[in-house]
């Protein structure tokens, strides 16, 4: 008789720092206990967030290198975010889910970012969107679509969003909201210089999953953005190339909170599900 050994399943939750979020975090690690899942910091199945959107983003970036293994879970303490769906009165429910494996999952490709400078190349991947800014000096970059010079950018900055992303920073630059179902990327530019001398592409671009942008520049004091993180660039002529990754994480949504309704709670003054 061959007898199988069920593994238990493994969490961890990634809290943000203020008092209503540590209470919630503290009552989700009891009732996961109780309901037998193990608490397991360095290779858990799920990683729950506890606070907002940015919290969220922390959990995703620290388990960047597992995600592939990851179900993350948002629990919002304060206004409704786009990644936590899930309320601290949703707990009990939500872990009879994972328990009955009855979940409502989705995964997103990430944003992946090339960075070459003297011939070193670097990686680093965003949920949200990739930057490239400059506020000491107008940034001059050359921007390749797919190898075919496609403009000559001069301004602040420049911004690629995931349809995750867009939403965020990219709408309060004009950019457009993408469906999340949609694998797409959105080029938008950051206060770009525009009049009879120089002419960019000033409407935000958006780009399909198999499309590949290339950015490149000899600016000094220039920074690169990835999600809520940045890094400066050294001094030396540079290269971003940009596409959607294969890599991907997978998120648990609420069952009864559809895309529409985030957007309407969100931007429209629709009434929140607390």
């Amino acid at each position: 008789m061959i007898i199988y050994k069920v593994m238990a399943l493994k969490f961890n939750v990634i809290v943000r720092e203020d008092d209503q979020s540590l209470r919630v975090s503290k009552t989700l690690c009891e009732e996961a206990l109780k309901a037998g899942l193990v608490l397991e910091e360095g290779d858990p199945n799920f990683v729950f967030s506890v606070g907002g959107d940015g919290t969220f983003l922390k959990a995703v970036h620290k388990y960047l290198r597992k995600v592939k293994n990851i179900k993350f879970i948002g629990i919002h303490t304060g206004s409704l975010g786009f990644f936590a769906d899930f309320r601290p009165a949703d707990i009990k429910e939500l872990l009879k889910r994972i328990k009955s494996e009855e979940l409502n999952t989705k995964s997103y490709k990430l944003v992946k970012a090339e960075i070459t400078q003297n011939g070193k190349k670097r990686n680093f991947y965003a949920v949200n969107e990739v930057r490239i800014e400059n506020v000491h000096h107008t940034l001059v970059l050359d921007v390749y679509l797919n190898e075919e010079l496609l403009e000559v950018y001069r301004g602040n900055g420049v911004l690629v969003a995931t349809q995750l992303g867009s939403t965020g920073y990219n709408k309060s630059l004009g950019g457009a909201v993408i469906n999340r179902n949609l694998e797409l990327l959105e080029y938008t530019k950051i206060a770009p210089i525009a009049n009879s001398a120089y002419r960019p592409l000033v409407n935000p671009l958006i780009i399909g999953e198999k499309d590949v942008l290339v950015f490149n520049s000899k600016n000094t004091s220039t920074y690169f953005g990835y999600d809520s993180f940045t890094k400066k660039l050294s001094n030396v002529p540079f290269s971003v190339k940009v596409s959607l990754s294969t890599k991907k994480i997978t998120i648990v949504h609420r069952q009864n909170r559809p895309y529409s309704k985030i957007l309407n709670e969100s931007f429209l003054g629709g009434k929140h599900d607390i």
